[in-house]
């Protein structure tokens, strides 16, 4: 599923719940942790820095909405994906969760097609701007460690991108969340990357989508509504211009195909 080793924090109060998910990702290359309520999940956050946290909504003192808004403001955590896990997920409850700074939810009871693809795409996509900042360098120096207020600004950027890739953020509110503005956000993307900051964030949703394609058997609907297209014609027309096939014949391992839009 991954190229290396990923780091992953599982906190919930459930053990049974905790032995199964363990049990679903027995056979990838992981190291787990466990953390069995908020407090201590924000202490191995902080000792630890894993690559993605696995986080229960419904736990007795620090709730996982509470939790996760605490690693979200500390500057040490805050770049960590959270997923939540619930047996809830209404839009009430979605809504509350991304606006403390989630970006997934993995619904209970579990399902190990639904585990292991969430994971692996969340996994994937933190693997992805790890790799992305050792390449881009300024002066033999990677994005972290240059003092220009463009690399720090772009490395911010990305942060912001893959935590939202579901529900992507304009080009204004990215910009505000990081503190400059639409223009020099563009300058910056096109200096570092060659592309506008839409084409890059669609680049990376269409690369997560082709990986879905690979390694579940989500429908491309679900796979479309996971990378926040609405629509899933939508969806289809961009992957089929970005890798010249319709997601279905991607899927059966098509290199080209005449077919219309699904």
């Amino acid at each position: 599923m991954l190229t290396a080793p990923r780091s992953l924090l599982i906190c919930d109060d459930e053990p049974d719940s905790v032995a199964l998910l363990i049990s679903y990702l027995a056979e990838q290359d992981i190291d787990i942790r466990i953390a069995l309520d908020g407090v201590d999940a924000i202490s191995k956050a902080v000792a630890g820095n894993p690559d993605l946290i696995l986080l229960d909504i419904t736990m007795p003192g620090l709730d996982g909405y509470a939790t996760c808004a605490r690693l979200k403001s500390n500057p040490e955590t805050s770049a960590i994906p959270v997923i939540f896990l619930s047996g809830r997920v209404g839009v009430e409850d979605r809504l509350q969760g991304f606006s403390t700074g989630g970006v997934d939810f993995i619904s209970k009871p579990f399902s190990a097609q639904e585990v292991l693809a969430r994971i692996g795409v969340h996994l994937h996509a933190k693997q992805q701007v790890d790799e992305l900042l050792k390449l881009v360098t300024l002066r033999g120096e990677t994005i972290k460690q240059t003092g220009q207020p463009r690399d720090h600004f772009f490395y911010r950027a990305l942060n912001e991108l893959e935590q939202n890739l579901i529900d992507p953020l304009s080009l204004t509110e990215l910009a505000h969340r990081i503190g400059t503005n639409e223009r020099k956000l563009t300058e910056i993307f096109r200096h570092t990357v060659g592309m506008t900051v839409f084409d890059f964030a669609t680049q990376r949703r269409l690369e997560v989508a082709r990986q879905l394609l690979r390694e579940s058997d989500l429908q491309i609907r679900q796979i479309a509504d996971r990378i926040g297209y609405q629509n899933p014609g939508d969806f289809t027309r961009a992957f089929r211009r970005q890798y010249g096939v319709t997601p279905r014949s991607y899927r059966r391992g098509e290199v080209s195909e005449d077919e219309d839009a699904e």
